[in-house]
């Protein structure tokens, strides 16, 4: 009897044992990078917007030595400069709308390109991510003579989580978080359930969601652990009809950040800034006009359907 029991210990510790490889090379061997960095689109688009100035396309070197490119416009005089960084698998060249939003209200623009997407060198995980933006802010400190409470940093969607983390430890002129998530790995269960993530790796359906739950992670970006940190004016925009990152994440970021105002639209979905750009324009005159922010905000209620 105590040989059998000694067998059936043995085979578990076993399979525990097994597990803890098959798991390890997961991790190491890249798919965790895989699963959170699917393929990132290089293709580089011409500048079509029209401006009042040049676009100054430029390079500079994030703390450890990669070598960055970045998007940037002028501020007109007293008006602050806003870094902006976009989210997974996209480029700066997509999002020159925001450029264009942003220059012909006065404001200054830096559209950060993360290491190993559009023209930076590298290869993405998380914490360089970090590097890239402290990186980005050094570099309008130091060459553009911007100051720091001149600058606002406005993330979208896995740039919200850089910019969440980045402004929790320093104090900014404000900080903007479009369809943000919570963190990855309730992003990639999300991803999952609905069969995005399936379509992006070509997972089995029945091995999927399984696979995000017991995965050990070492990217985490936990939104939701450091925004209760950020001191500076907040705002925290959402679509309803957005599929990729659930409305329910931003109620759940607000709940966190008592003096954050939310914004949550009927327009638009994830794919897509423009229901977002006359909120944006708001809170920012607000800031220059000195409104009160946080308790006043004005946002649709959290029906049942967003429960």
């Amino acid at each position: 009897m105590k040989k059998r029991h000694g067998e059936i210990t043995s085979a578990v510790l076993c399979f525990a044992m097994g597990i803890q490889v098959f798991m390890a090379s997961i991790m190491f061997g890249g798919l965790e990078t895989k699963l959170i960095y699917y393929p990132v689109d290089k293709n580089i688009k011409n500048i079509w917007i029209d401006l009042d100035q040049n676009i100054q396309d430029t390079y500079f070197f994030s703390r450890d030595g990669v070598k960055l490119n970045g998007w940037y416009v002028k501020a007109k005089e007293n008006k602050p400069t806003i870094i902006y960084c976009h989210g997974q698998g996209e480029n700066i060249s997509l999002w020159q709308d925001v450029i264009k939003l942003l220059n012909d209200n006065g404001y200054g623009v830096f559209l950060l390109e993360y290491r190993g997407h559009g023209r930076s060198c590298g290869k993405p995980f998380e914490s360089g991510l970090y590097m890239d933006l402290e990186s980005a802010i050094k570099y309008l400190k130091v060459y553009e003579k911007v100051n720091e409470e001149d600058i606002i940093l406005w993330g979208r969607s896995l740039g919200g989580a850089i910019v969440a983390d980045v402004a929790s430890r320093n104090s900014y002129r404000a900080v903007i978080l479009e369809s943000t998530f919570t963190n990855i790995r309730e992003e990639a269960l999300h991803l999952t359930s609905t069969g995005i993530l399936e379509n992006k790796l070509n997972f089995w359906k029945w091995i999927s969601g399984l696979f995000v739950k017991l995965m050990p992670m070492t990217q985490k970006f936990e939104t939701e652990k450091k925004i209760h940190k950020i001191k500076s004016p907040l705002l925290i925009g959402h679509s309803i009809n957005d599929v990729t990152v659930p409305v329910e994440m931003s109620y759940r970021l607000k709940a966190l950040n008592a003096s954050a105002k939310l914004f949550i639209s009927e327009k638009g979905c994830h794919h897509n800034s423009e229901w977002f750009f006359p909120e944006v324009i708001n809170f920012l005159e607000s800031l220059e006009s000195g409104t009160k922010q946080g308790q006043d905000a004005v946002s649709l209620p959290l029906s049942s359907k967003h429960a």
